[in-house]
């Protein structure tokens, strides 16, 4: 584990929040600089973010099913009530999806490659007088008109001690489906393609399909000693590889480089190709093509406190990590960007923000871009997107927002960033508002 330096403690206390965003931006100018610096850096005064559309704000709902994607020339918001598509041109509503009956979307994961959204929702087949199965139907829906494709039930979700798959992912264009195993069909026609190889003394979780492999998290042990929930007693935590031709297992490692990792913690898988997967108060584990594990990434380092428990909090390039760390300094909390090297797992970069609280990291088109708060005592307060160099971490662009900002997302299209808005039960904001350069 890295050592702490005095002045630069990570901080501990709390999780840091951050959601998933992604676009790019160019510069806000704060003071008086000359004009030499000016034409060095490329920071102009006045530079900021003006709307130049936005679609109307949308009712309460939940917050489970909640996405959005940037399909083309189509956004796509997805939530437990309906799923709805907009010109990204113009914010226009081109289609819309709602589950029949009074059934909910559960979750929502997309395929873009293939243009489908699979979306896992509750089963309204059941006759009137039957308690109608939450969260067991799987629809296939093309992104591109809200159409529905095919439908499929899927297994009601069993509890095993904390160690649960989730009911479809979405990849490498298929979909794998949680049944007694990892069963893939079809991403566009939902035709069956095969049923995984898992080993005997293995329980598959969470899957990741990509185009060269298919990843999954499994829990493995004495298949003589199992819980209620079929998971071995004495499981340690596993990552996979399976063909995405056949299904055959291509590999099999434990975490864990040190000591093993029980299968119950909490897990969250950052990228299927390379696997990539960050584990509670533990640290962030990578797999090469052949399953040999790279050296961990922690999460407490002399870069501060990183969180990869949540897979919208950091991204990859397939070489590098980029992720946001917490520090404390001067008797405040901050956040800055951090880049490590995958193979090595060392820190190639930090760059610090400037600011009080970080919104999110996305990594998009050779750019690291941060939405980040200025104000920490106001939900709303004034936000700023700062876009750095993958390479180097070097600034290249910072912009303010004139207005404030519910965004949780940002997508590129064409000059314009648009937001995406994925607040719960509040509508307070609209799906989607689209920014230009002032």
């Amino acid at each position: 584990m890295a050592t702490r330096t005095d002045g630069d403690v990570p901080n501990g206390i709390g999780r840091i929040g951050w959601t998933l965003i992604a676009g790019g931006a160019s510069v806000v100018l704060i003071g008086a600089i000359t004009a030499g610096c000016l034409a060095a850096t490329q920071r102009f005064p006045g530079d900021s973010m003006d709307i130049a559309w936005k679609t109307p704000a949308d009712g309460k709902a939940s917050k489970q099913g909640n996405g959005a994607w940037l399909d083309g020339d189509t956004l796509v918001r997805s939530r437990s009530d309906m799923v709805s598509g907009y010109d990204a041109g113009t914010g226009k509503r081109a289609w819309e999806y709602r589950p029949p009956g009074r059934s909910q979307i559960c979750a929502a994961e997309a395929d873009l490659d293939s243009s489908v959204l699979l979306v896992t929702r509750d089963d309204e087949t059941r006759p009137a007088s039957s308690k109608r199965e939450l969260c067991t139907a799987v629809a296939a829906i093309d992104m591109k008109n809200g159409r529905e494709i095919w439908r499929a039930p899927i297994p009601a979700a069993d509890s095993t001690g904390g160690f649960e798959p989730d009911p479809v992912a979405a990849g490498g264009g298929f979909a794998v489906l949680a049944d007694k195993g990892l069963r893939a069909v079809d991403i566009r026609t939902g035709a069956s393609r095969w049923t995984a190889a898992v080993p005997k003394n293995c329980v598959p979780g969470e899957a990741a399909p990509a185009k060269r492999h298919v990843a999954a998290l499994l829990a493995c042990g004495d298949p003589e000693k199992r819980t209620s929930g079929g998971i071995p007693e004495d499981a340690e935590l596993h990552a996979a590889a399976f063909d995405p031709a056949t299904g055959a297992l291509l590999w099999s490692t434990p975490f864990g480089d040190r000591e093993p990792v029980s299968y119950d913690v909490a897990t969250s898988v950052i990228s299927a190709d390379p696997l990539v997967v960050g584990y509670e108060s533990g640290a962030f584990h990578s797999f090469g093509s052949d399953g040999r594990p790279n050296p961990p990434i922690d999460y407490i380092g002399a870069y501060g406190t990183l969180d990869g428990k949540d897979p919208l909090g950091s991204a990859t390039d397939g070489t590098r990590l980029y992720a946001l760390a917490g520090y404390y300094t001067r008797g405040a909390t901050r956040h800055r960007a951090v880049a490590f090297d995958l193979t090595t797992g060392q820190q190639v970069w930090k760059t610090g923000l400037d600011n009080t609280r970080s919104h999110g990291l996305n990594l998009h088109d050779g750019k690291v871009t941060v939405i980040v708060r200025t104000s920490p005592t106001s939900a709303r307060g004034h936000q700023e997107l700062y876009v750095l160099d993958a390479a180097t971490g070097k600034e290249r662009d910072v912009r303010s927002f004139h207005d404030s900002v519910a965004t949780t997302r940002i997508f590129e299209y064409k000059g314009l960033f648009i937001g995406a808005s994925l607040s719960d039960y509040e509508p307070t904001a609209p799906p989607f508002t689209a920014y230009e350069r002032s």
